[in-house]
């Protein structure tokens, strides 16, 4: 599932925001949609200066419950 209409906060903001500055964002939408494709439910965005680092559901979980069934 691709992550659409979500605002991810900074840990720890407590005060008033405002809107109003867009990013287009049709190559990150395209590169989302691979990485699900490749590595499975994009999860969480951890943001460290200008890099992001896309996070994905752990697998594993899910071949455990599978072989345990």
């Amino acid at each position: 599932m691709v992550i659409e209409e979500q605002v991810f906060w900074k840990d720890g903001f407590e005060g008033k925001a405002e809107g109003g500055i867009f990013f287009r964002s049709f190559e990150l939408n395209k590169f989302l949609r691979g990485v699900e494709e490749d590595r499975g439910e994009v999860v969480a965005l951890r943001f460290d200066g200008n890099n992001v680092e896309v996070i994905v559901a752990n697998k594993s979980e899910e071949i455990n419950a599978l072989l345990e069934e």
